[in-house]
């Protein structure tokens, strides 16, 4: 089929609205300097070795469009990161969401408001069973403190 979009990598592009700023944030984050700096606005991470999978931050001049979409990145132990994530980076982390068998995850923003997370495996993806829509029901949850309240 011709025009099929076969992708061998992606970016992800997320805005800041000071680069110097990003780049602190990001490298305490990632705990490494960016891979990649061709411009004075704009520094990219390589999210996974050996993997074309660019993170991108770059600076925008006026107002700001932050990531709307959520973007959660796997790691070893939540709860540790959590921690870092409060600690070393000043934010507030949300609590700690356990599908049993799953998964669990936090949510947190970067200063510029993009939505990020961080996910722990229970089970490798291949490996879970039972109904696709277990992510949905909200029976199955764990969570280890109260969730903030709307806003």
């Amino acid at each position: 089929m011709t025009g099929e979009v076969r992708p061998s990598g992606m970016t992800l592009r997320l805005p800041v609205g000071d680069i110097g700023a990003g780049r602190r944030f990001y490298a305490t984050l990632f705990a490494r300097q960016p891979d990649f700096a061709p411009h004075d606005d704009f520094l990219e991470w390589r999210v996974l070795p050996g993997v074309e999978l660019w993170w991108q931050v770059v600076a925008v001049a006026g107002p700001l469009s932050p990531l709307t979409a959520r973007v959660r990145l796997r790691v070893d132990d939540v709860r540790a990161a959590a921690r870092r994530v409060e600690s070393e980076l000043g934010l507030v982390v949300s609590p700690v969401t356990t599908l049993p068998g799953v998964v669990s995850f936090i949510d947190f923003e970067d200063p510029w408001g993009n939505r990020l997370g961080c996910y722990q495996d229970i089970v490798p993806s291949d490996e879970q069973h039972g109904p696709g829509g277990s992510a949905h029901d909200e029976r199955l949850f764990d969570v280890d403190r109260p969730r903030p309240a709307a806003h």
